[in-house]
């Protein structure tokens, strides 16, 4: 999502781990935000079983200073992503989608964002 941000903006964007947290002995939530102009585009809350995850990936995502897409992506990770639901907003100035990342049919993680429009927009033409 980092990069398709940066491709439609035409500039460089930010990504910033807000809180990564255990929930549980072996899950983990991880709230980001990507952000353009210091305009929060797109922030997203990440579920997470370090059972789930090669040990590998696990130690990126610890460090907090990549993506999931990215990390999969160096790893060349064989994911697909399954859409749960994507809706907009009334007023068109927000979508939210909920969706997996999955691995031969395992759940690796679970992915709730927002992505605003409007921010989008605004920064586009800025």
């Amino acid at each position: 999502m980092e990069q398709i941000v940066a491709d439609i903006l035409k500039r460089n964007v930010s990504f910033k781990v807000i809180e990564q947290t255990p929930i549980g002995q072996t899950e983990y939530l991880r709230k980001i935000i990507i952000s353009a102009d210091q305009f929060p585009i797109v922030s997203a809350t990440v579920r997470f079983d370090s059972k789930t995850i090669p040990q590998y990936i696990l130690a990126e995502l610890l460090r907090k200073k990549e993506g999931i897409g990215t990390i999969l992506q160096k790893h060349h990770a064989a994911v697909h992503r399954r859409a749960i639901i994507i809706t907009v907003s009334t007023d068109g100035e927000k979508i939210t989608r909920d969706y997996e990342i999955v691995q031969d049919g395992s759940v690796w993680f679970q992915i709730s964002e927002e992505i605003r429009l409007d921010l989008l927009y605004a920064c586009q033409n800025g």
